[in-house]
């Protein structure tokens, strides 16, 4: 078996090993090709290099070969698993939502966008399509698993080190680089209960002389779609012990327009000869969307990188890397409906139709001919037809998805004492998207009133009428970041009692631009169901920064950190100052005590400064119960928003003993000033805040909703993460565990400064108050084995106030239960070059946990579970 790196060693006995990296791992991981007596490394949460690698600010590695143990297919994977994602991820199961093939995580709970996502040190540029319509992200979905070496989670805020966007943490991926063999690697995963099997290749090779590296990486993947029909049991409209599991009322029917009074509908047997569900007599024609919803997009993916390094003279390296990465995805939803979207209007023995687009298409006709004579015997009223357009198909989502990033700089030493690091780099996102299976208004009135009196929609659609109302619309949307930075680094030729001073100290430039364009109908808001926008914008952003390490006493460092941002935009965010102050205590050579204050700061991200209004649906349950199906929504910017702002606290220990360690860290993050767009639901269930958001009719039915982006709120999340982890060698072979987790204490958050704060562990629509991992492993010879035991807490439903309240507690449970998966995964050394692996995901095939309080299909928390189910991978790895 080839000899383990030093990496390997230090973090093969653990996945998520929460503790201070090991100087032997990092080092052996950072190759800076300067020659020098005792080498310096720089990891995540600080710019100053160091020998001692424990410092006071907590970090998470995870290993290229932890990644493997895992079992896990991508990054997101990875991500998902970490027991500080509180908030749950945004996953590519959002086939209903704006961004289907974009996923990131939520550490802490405070959001995405709060999270900074970095590559080798450096910003990525967010994804072009906000989630939701508005909330800027860095998406995850399309990073090569390949070409990892590690991934480094810092679980403080660092806005004094990075500036912007860090509040919950730090993601930041290393890439590897100084490749001097060749490694092909073939993994193929395929599930219990079909769909969503994936194919993945990578090659990695490269080659050195004396002073320069080159290293070559290409990695392919091709993954089915997960269906519905994959997955009866959830795919389903029944889903059992859900209230709101149900067929779709909207099939073939006339009814009056509040959508109380059925006046027409087919007959049972037309209903289901037409591919319909007829539901009784009270309510007609309905519909089964199970056969066209995807939980899964099916994707393709190939990504490549070129890193160059090359040594110039004694003290300096030169360095390169380009990426790109194209990838596309294709995913269904159910077909169309109509519903306010036409309106006929009775008046004595005409009847006429208008567009519920407000676009003033009008026509009348003689009632007892019109429309196949469907008004011919209505009192005068208004009415419309809830009609599924299941002749024009499903509605499809296409994303073209293309990556670019280029940086090229300096390294070395200006002196004995003075290490640099310059560079420049331009990272651009490009994304395509192509929508079908939805009519215009115009459209769909030039049908319904085509003829000489009309078309009435209860009569079957022919396929080439229903092949001109597919209107295909698209998005086109670019992100681009290009930076400069220099930097400084060593000790100051004077100490301290405890020794020298170390420092950091730089200045970086960024300009930041973004382009999101839908097409001219989707705009206009001329497609039925249909939501678009079109908005750009660019900022540049100056920043200077400096870091000191204080070495009080022998056993005690402090260390001062601060940052100065300034925005150039017609924004209100102007300058922001984030000061951190961190300090590290050795009573013995293997205890460490830390402690952090640090101050934190987000920048309005670009679509909700610069962006357009968005017109969306979603489904709503009133205070009453009633169920609104498809509420129009309004989500769009605020120019006039103000940087977020925030604190984070953290206090915790190392030990390690021989060959036990421990970690524990009690930790606050804090955020003021927090903009949000909260969903239509949370403002309808606290109207009493939000009264000027909510639009009703005469008769208090809901109209719309305004959930466009504000100041409006604050967030304070609490917990304790710890970390236990044993290792020993036996005759049998050497055995590790670990067990780590992240126990929230407190989670609230106030919708104005005004406002009673909102309990989101004991309240409703809460999140796992525990999250934890157990990973045990053996190694014996060329053979190893591996068990992870993922554990998420039960949480409170989305609804679970107003069933409590209603007594429906009594029927249905208002609580999410508590999940646990486990995989194992094995690997086997058939020679020194030839490596063979395998396992199985989800053992014991654990479905997502049911929310009976939540309204929306499919009835589970979609941020913490899947249906993907139990899943069988093998894998191969060659090396010459």
């Amino acid at each position: 078996m080839p000899t383990q790196t030093a990496v390997a060693k230090a973090v093969s006995f653990c996945l998520f090993a929460i503790s201070s990296v090991s100087v032997s791992s990092i080092a052996a991981a950072q190759d800076t090709g300067v020659n020098n007596d005792v080498e310096r490394i720089e990891v995540t949460g600080s710019r100053i290099k160091r020998t001692d690698m424990e410092n006071a600010s907590p970090v998470v590695v995870i290993g290229a070969a932890d990644i493997e143990k895992g079992g896990f297919n991508s990054v997101q994977d990875v991500l998902d698993n970490l027991s500080q994602n509180s908030g749950g991820s945004m996953t590519q199961q959002e086939v209903h939502g704006f961004t289907p093939a974009a996923s990131s995580v939520n550490l802490r709970g405070v959001g995405a966008g709060r999270v900074l996502t970095l590559i080798n040190g450096k910003r990525v540029p967010k994804y072009p399509f906000g989630a939701g319509g508005t909330s800027s992200f860095v998406d995850t979905a399309n990073i090569p698993m390949g070409a990892i070496e590690r991934v480094e989670i810092l679980t403080t805020g660092a806005s004094a080190i990075y500036g912007s966007d860090a509040m919950g943490g730090v993601i930041n991926i290393i890439l590897k680089k100084n490749v001097e063999e060749t490694t092909f690697k073939y993994r193929l995963s395929d599930t219990h209960d079909g769909g969503f099997q994936n194919n993945q290749f990578s090659l990695m090779t490269g080659a050195s002389s004396e002073t320069t590296n080159l290293t070559f990486f290409l990695e392919y993947e091709d993954r089915e779609a997960l269906k519905s029909g994959d997955r009866p049991e959830w795919g389903t409209d029944l889903i059992p012990g859900s209230p709101y599991a149900g067929y779709s009322s909207y099939g073939a029917s006339l009814s009056s327009l509040d959508g109380k009074t059925l006046v027409d509908t087919l007959s049972a047997q037309e209903c289901e000869a037409r591919g319909f569900v007829w539901l009784g007599e009270k309510s007609g024609c309905g519909f089964d969307r199970t056969s066209q919803r995807d939980f899964m997009p099916e994707q393709k993916r190939y990504s490549t990188m070129i890193n160059l390094t090359k040594e110039i003279g004694d003290d300096h390296e030169w360095y390169s890397r380009l990426d790109y990465t194209h990838s596309s995805s294709y995913t269904e939803i159910e077909s169309g409906t109509l519903d306010n979207d036409l309106i006929f209007n009775v008046h004595g023995d005409q009847v006429t139709v208008t567009d519920g687009g407000g676009f003033g298409l009008s026509q009348t006709y003689d009632k007892s001919v019109g429309f196949g004579g469907d008004f011919a015997n209505l009192a005068d009223g208004e009415y419309k037809y809830k009609r599924r357009l299941l002749e024009v198909g499903p509605r499809t989502s296409e994303f073209e998805t293309n990556n670019f990033a280029f940086v090229t700089g300096l390294t070395g030493y200006l002196t004995d004492s003075i290490e640099y690091d310059t560079s420049w780099s331009i990272a651009r996102q490009e994304v395509s998207a192509y929508y079908g299976g939805s009519p215009t208004y115009h459209g769909m009135f030039d049908y319904v009133t085509s003829g000489e009196n009309g078309v009435s929609l209860l009569d079957q659609i022919s396929v080439e009428d229903a092949e001109a109302l597919n209107f295909i619309g698209n998005k086109r949307g670019q992100s681009t970041l290009s930076t400069f930075n220099f930097g400084i680094n060593g000790e100051l030729p004077y100490e301290l009692p405890g020794g020298a001073i170390g420092y950091a100290t730089g200045v970086e430039y960024s300009l930041e631009r973004f382009y999101d364009k839908s097409d001219a109908m989707s705009t206009q808001g001329a497609v039925i169901g249909k939501g678009g926008s079109s908005a750009s914008g660019k900022r540049g952003q100056y920043a200077g920064y400096a870091e000191a390490a204080l070495p009080v006493i022998d056993d005690l460092t402090v260390t001062l950190a601060g940052r100065y941002d300034y925005y150039d935009d017609e924004s209100d965010v102007g300058g922001q100052f984030s000061p951190q102050v961190a300090v590290e205590y050795r009573p013995v050579d293997n205890l460490l005590i830390r402690a952090l204050y640090a101050e934190t700061f987000r920048a309005p991200d670009m679509q909700r400064l610069f962006g357009e209004p968005t017109r969306a649906y979603s489904t709503v349950v009133d205070h009453d119960g009633t169920k609104y199906d498809s509420i129009n929504v309004l989500v769009g910017p605020n120019p006039h928003l103000e940087a977020e702002t925030g604190t984070n606290y953290n206090i915790g220990l190392v030990y390690d003993y021989e060959d036990f360690n421990l970690t524990l860290d009690y930790w606050v993050v804090d955020i003021d000033n927090m903009v949000s767009s909260p969903s239509a639901q949370y403002i309808v269930d606290h109207e009493d805040v939000y009264g000027d958001k909510v639009e009703r009719d005469a008769n208090g039915n809901l109209i719309s909703v305004n959930t466009q982006a504000m100041n409006m709120s604050s967030n304070k999340t609490a917990g304790i993460d710890f970390s236990l982890g044993y290792s020993f060698e036996t005759n049998h072979g050497d055995l590790s565990a670990t067990l780590n987790g992240t126990y929230l204490t407190k989670w609230e958050r106030q919708l104005t400064p005004d406002s009673a704060p909102l309990d989101l562990i004991d309240g409703e629509d809460s999140a796992p108050q525990l999250k934890a991992n157990l990973n045990l492993g053996w190694n014996l010879d060329n053979f190893s084995t591996n068990v992870l035991v993922v554990y998420t807490d039960s949480m409170n439903g989305y609804n679970m106030d107003y069933f409590i309240e209603h007594g429906y507690d009594e029927e249905y449970d208002v609580t999410v239960d508590s999940h646990v998966e486990v995989n194992w995964t094995a690997s086997y050394f058939i020679t020194d070059a030839v490596k063979m692996s395998g396992g199985v995901n989800n053992i014991f095939d654990a479905g997502p946990e049911l929310d009976a309080t939540y309204p929306q299909w499919p009835h589970y928390p979609r941020s913490y579970y899947n249906v993907i189910g139990r899943e069988y991978y093998l894998g191969i790895e060659v090396t010459f």
